[in-house]
């Protein structure tokens, strides 16, 4: 396991999880409606606010079927609705697709889908690297599902998360498309 702090997931289930670095004292609830056992189109994401003693919404995730999925953030005057669109821009490449946002701070990051690391992209380059998800293994050297974090995490955390959970769901629904595509060519 490495020695960077990380946020472990208790569930394999994006939707429906938390992600927790006790060592730090940062806790995300993630959690999305169930509709006759069907989960729902709206995810939301709270974090642990230790001065409070609450659960504070960080974002929502809104799934549309017609038009772009939409993030919501919370604000003092109601919040601000983005498309995800307009707010991720997805690049392809021969070998590898793309993820880019503007963090909290006004950086400009980058999550590579296929490595499953997110890292700070000052123009266009590969900087710093600020998080990289380890999925769940069962047998040798077993553990949870984590998202290990780098120095320069803290600048843009809440984001991070929720880019995160968008990122990795969409990278399994094109993994699950593409099992089922072959399936359905070979039987």
């Amino acid at each position: 396991m490495d020695s960077n702090p990380s946020l472990f997931l208790s569930h394999d289930n994006l939707r429906n999880t938390t992600l927790d670095c006790d060592a730090l004292g940062i806790h995300y609830q993630v959690s999305s409606e169930k509709h006759h056992l069907i989960t729902g189109k709206n995810t939301k994401v709270h974090r642990w606010d230790k001065q409070s003693g609450q659960n504070v919404l960080v974002a929502e995730w809104e799934r549309r079927n017609f038009h772009s999925d939409e993030f919501k953030f919370p604000n003092a005057t109601g919040g601000v609705t983005v498309p995800v669109s307009t707010f991720m821009k997805k690049h392809h490449g021969l070998f590898k697709t793309e993820w880019s946002f503007v963090g909290d701070d006004g950086r400009r990051y980058t999550w590579r889908e296929k490595a499953h690391l997110c890292f700070v992209s000052d123009n266009d380059e590969e900087g710093e690297q600020i998080a990289r998800f380890h999925g769940r293994t069962i047998l040798i050297h077993a553990h949870k599902a984590y998202l290990e974090l780098f120095p320069g995490f803290e600048r843009t955390l809440n984001t991070l998360v929720l880019t995160f959970l968008y990122v990795e769901e969409k990278r399994r629904e094109q993994q699950e498309a593409a099992a089922s595509a072959a399936a359905a060519a070979s039987g």
